[in-house]
């Protein structure tokens, strides 16, 4: 082959100082790309890309294939001078136009590379200028003259190629890839740009059927037509068949394709009678001629298809198709509008967005949801600060509200601030201690560390020797976390658990919820745990105490107290009636048994035995003897 197109190692690569057709003597194959070519003239070399051959070889007459030394030829020679723009030769124009028509209108990209010596910006600038803008539309102006100097114009392009050789590529963008965050939780397909389901997704309905005719409005008249178009050529034969219709048919002719009769078809002579022959008269067709596809007669007879002429568009109409074409583009803009947004805030990268979303706290991405209809009114790097003063703005109204809530507790320094954050900490933890280890239910556990005075007695009765024994075996049992002679040490409370995502929740209170997150228990376990004592609550009539609630839940003690003193505080365990009137009625038994007894005897019922056992006695009159 002449010519190659010349390709780039790797699809990245984009060839800057290279043509895209590389030319190359068929003789001797080297490279005439960049220098004077000799191409062959004669009808036998011709067809195909033809025979290019170099000067050394044609100056020594080589002959190979059909190419001989006495074949025409031309001189084709490097075409680097301006033509239509000062900076751009001849030969990169040929290489424009035919770029366009290989690679696509519009398509820049492979046009420049195709080109080899310019961007895709300088490609569609020059375009533009010299096509689309000229005043000979579509021809460009072809009586420009330049007086530039061959050299200069070598040399000029030699510094732009070497400028852009030098220009550093753009780093490669990773694009968007079909994982599960974003293909199949978006419905995105990365290849296309586009999503399963668009924005106004039914746009195309309203153009989706719009066929347009000859439009002769708007300059629509003085368009060159192309004479093989089959619009065309329709058009024509239909008018030429109004100005010279065709003759009448002949009597007792039935136009129309029938079968051969008499060698004529579709011609029925008539009857003896002088009736025409009717179709019903014929003989039928053959069945295994209508299944195989062909008739009777004129098989070989192809039939063309009636092309309808395009009709012509009048103002009426024409607008109304316009309006419709306005309507459509405008939410084809809109469209295009949410995809930009989404492409530059980069709201397909899900993982980075949740990542994003974390770091910020619930009332943050709260303010950031609210503020996400501002995006389309912004760029990205105004709504990124937009977004970022809003939130510092919230900042500062929350912490005036916390300095006016110090001040109307009478705080106005930082250290006083300081101090009665401190000691609120442990005023609140020294009180979760206590909860949690009550020393007054225990008596016995005391919390100094000397002797015990009545010890000290046992000593001194017993003897020193099992005395000492005895206090250094029965040591005092110390509070946990206590020191010998500071009181006890402040422990820190460990972090509430998330409950957010635990199942469950809905089965709890907001007050069940703080302590479960509190204590660290899930849901579930503490269901069971509630079930459990409330149950066993139940089947003892109400005699359940703490030490024998400890023993029913085979956890920490300190969260089953914790459990317990909340249900006894809900009302699920009724502990404090329970003890109220065990001891009222222990008082008033102790009432009776010590108004029994004066000077140390028993006082006697003075009722009957029987009396006693079968009820009260009535009352004695109060008459006087």
């Amino acid at each position: 082959m002449t010519i190659t197109q010349r390709k780039p190692l790797r699809p990245d690569d984009i060839i800057i100082n290279e043509p895209g057709d590389q030319y190359s003597c068929d003789s001797c194959g080297c490279d005439l790309t960049h220098s004077v070519r000799i191409k062959c003239a004669d009808p036998l070399c011709e067809p195909g890309d033809g025979v290019d051959i170099c000067p050394p070889c044609f100056c020594a007459g080589r002959e190979f294939r059909h190419h001989k030394r006495g074949h025409a030829y031309r001189v084709i020679e490097i075409n680097s001078y301006p033509i239509f723009s000062e900076d751009w030769g001849a030969d990169e124009e040929l290489l424009l136009l035919k770029g366009i028509a290989t690679q696509g209108f519009g398509n820049w990209k492979k046009i420049a590379e195709h080109i080899g010596t310019r961007s895709k910006e300088e490609v569609e600038k020059h375009y533009n200028e010299v096509y689309i803008d000229s005043q000979t539309w579509p021809i460009p102006k072809l009586d420009l003259q330049f007086s530039v100097d061959p050299a200069e114009f070598q040399a000029r392009k030699r510094r732009r190629i070497q400028a852009l050789n030098d220009t550093p590529p753009p780093p490669l963008k990773h694009g968007p890839v079909s994982l599960p965050g974003i293909h199949e939780i978006q419905g995105f397909f990365p290849g296309r740009l586009e999503f399963e389901h668009e924005i106004d997704n039914e746009a195309e309905d309203l153009v989706k059927d719009l066929e347009f005719g000859v439009c002769l409005e708007w300059d629509g008249d003085q368009i060159i037509e192309d004479e093989e178009d089959l619009d065309v050529r329709a058009r024509a034969k239909w008018e030429e068949e109004r100005r010279n219709p065709p003759p009448p048919a002949e009597k007792g002719r039935i136009p129309g394709k029938g079968p051969m009769i008499n060698g004529i078809n579709g011609y029925h002579p008539p009857s003896e009678n002088g009736s025409v022959a009717t179709r019903e008269s014929l003989p039928p067709k053959s069945d295994d001629a209508l299944a195989n596809g062909t008739s009777s007669g004129g098989g070989d007879e192809e039939v063309e298809e009636v092309t309808q002429p395009p009709p012509i568009e009048t103002k009426e109409s024409l607008a109304f198709k316009l309006s419709l074409l306005e309507m459509y583009s405008q939410r084809v803009d809109k469209r295009l509008e949410g995809k930009e947004v989404m492409f530059d805030r980069g709201l397909l990268d899900y993982k980075k967005m949740q990542a994003s979303d974390k770091k910020r706290s619930r009332e943050d991405r709260d303010i950031v949801h609210r503020l996400r209809p501002f995006a389309k009114l912004q760029t990205a790097a105004d709504y990124e600060v937009f977004a970022a003063d809003v939130l510092y703005e919230a900042l500062l109204r929350q912490r005036i509200q916390e300095l006016q809530q110090y001040r109307r507790l009478g705080l106005a320094t930082a250290a006083d601030i300081d101090k009665y954050k401190s000691d609120l900490q442990k005023r609140t933890l020294t009180k979760a201690n206590h909860r949690d280890y009550p020393t007054d239910k225990h008596p016995y556990r005391r919390q100094s560390s000397g002797p015990d005075p009545r010890r000290a007695s046992l000593v001194s009765f017993g003897g020193d020797s099992e005395g000492r024994k005895s206090n250094e075996r029965e040591a005092t049992p110390r509070l946990p976390g206590s020191s010998t002679g500071q009181g006890p040490i402040v422990r820190k409370l460990p972090v509430p658990l998330n409950l957010a995502n635990s199942p469950s929740l809905h089965l709890l209170s907001a007050a069940e919820q703080v302590l479960c997150a509190q204590l660290r228990i899930l849901p579930k376990p503490y269901l069971v745990v509630k079930e459990t004592l409330v149950r066993e609550y139940a089947r003892r009539g109400g005699k359940l105490r703490r030490r024998e609630a400890r023993e029913l839940v085979k956890i920490d003690v300190n969260k089953t107290s914790r459990v317990w003193d909340f249900l006894v505080q809900q009302g699920f365990l009724n502990i404090a009636s329970d003890v109220s009137s065990n001891h009222a009625s222990s008082s008033q038994d102790a009432s009776t048994a010590s108004g029994s007894q004066v000077n140390g005897s028993p006082i006697k019922d003075p009722r009957p035995l029987s009396s006693q056992q079968n009820g009260p006695a009535p009352v004695p009159s109060t008459s006087s003897s």
